[in-house]
């Protein structure tokens, strides 16, 4: 990096869940750069303050717009991050992309991303179907009830809960983020509770960040899909409420045929620049 350099950023959230987002066409930062970038800048306090980096990369295939490059606030690298993948969509929009639907590469595979209607700050997302979803999973931790796996762009456990306002997050998560039964990597871990109308409540303890997050896009897919497959909700758009803001999953047709989504509001917090030394 050069000694001197200033960089603009943009600090941008979906539903509390916030990232410090920069266009790296232009910078051209490593992979091991954006994960310094990450370490030094997500911290609070000490930093902007941010649960991860989001970098727009040059698209390495002619038939997408870019490529979504995301590091957590820990400098580990993700293959996906729901929320920020709307983050960066909108932040093409308002750059020199052309809509309204944005295809882009992700370590997850390819998504697609638009305004959700005429509302300028809600992005739907369009996601691949998940993988590798096994319910009532054996697991080493020590839980009252099942535990259930799904790979919605990463990994995810997710644990049904009668009273979400009881989970304490920070004691219950880490055995299961790191069970060894789950991945070599971990998981992030969803605590969800089904309310009486059918929509969903969702906490979720993210790895990389290594605490719970206000929200986690990714998280929300996993809840959605562990409770269809376990018949806690009827077909149809799910609303998931989080602690930073409320989601919809739900069915679409496109010109690839129907498609899960993801929607939910995406803001623009403020934009600054920061001098590398």
């Amino acid at each position: 990096m050069s000694p001197s350099l200033v960089v603009e950023f943009s600090k941008m959230h979906g539903a509390g869940n916030d990232f410090i987002v920069i266009d790296n066409r232009w910078y051209r930062f490593s992979d091991a750069e954006l994960a310094d970038l990450a370490e030094t800048w997500c911290p609070r306090r000490f930093g902007v303050g941010a649960d991860g980096l989001l970098a727009l990369n040059e698209a390495e295939s002619d038939d997408v717009a870019y490529r979504m490059r995301y590091v957590n606030a820990d400098g580990s690298w993700a293959t996906m991050c729901g929320n920020g993948a709307r983050c960066l969509a909108q932040f093409a929009l308002e750059s020199d992309f052309e809509g309204p639907e944005l295809s882009f590469e992700t370590d997850a595979g390819r998504y697609h991303a638009t305004r959700a209607g005429e509302a300028p700050d809600r992005v739907r997302l369009f996601v691949p179907p998940p993988e590798a979803l096994d319910l009532d999973m054996i697991v080493d931790a020590d839980t009252p009830e099942p535990v259930h796996f799904v790979h919605t762009g990463t990994e995810h456990l997710v644990t049904f809960v009668p009273d979400i306002r009881a989970v304490s997050v920070e004691e219950w998560a880490p055995p299961l983020r790191a069970d060894p039964r789950v991945h070599p990597e971990g998981a992030n871990v969803n605590f969800v509770a089904v309310n009486a109308e059918g929509s969903l409540q969702v906490r979720t303890y993210e790895k990389g960040v290594e605490e719970e997050t206000l929200s986690c896009g990714t998280g929300v897919l996993a809840a959605a899909v562990v409770a269809g497959a376990t018949d806690r909700v009827d077909d149809g758009p799910v609303t998931v409420h989080t602690r930073g803001g409320t989601l919809q999953v739900g069915t679409a047709a496109t010109s690839r045929g129907r498609e899960r989504y993801l929607e939910g509001p995406v803001v623009n917090v403020f934009r600054g620049s920061l001098k590398l030394e």
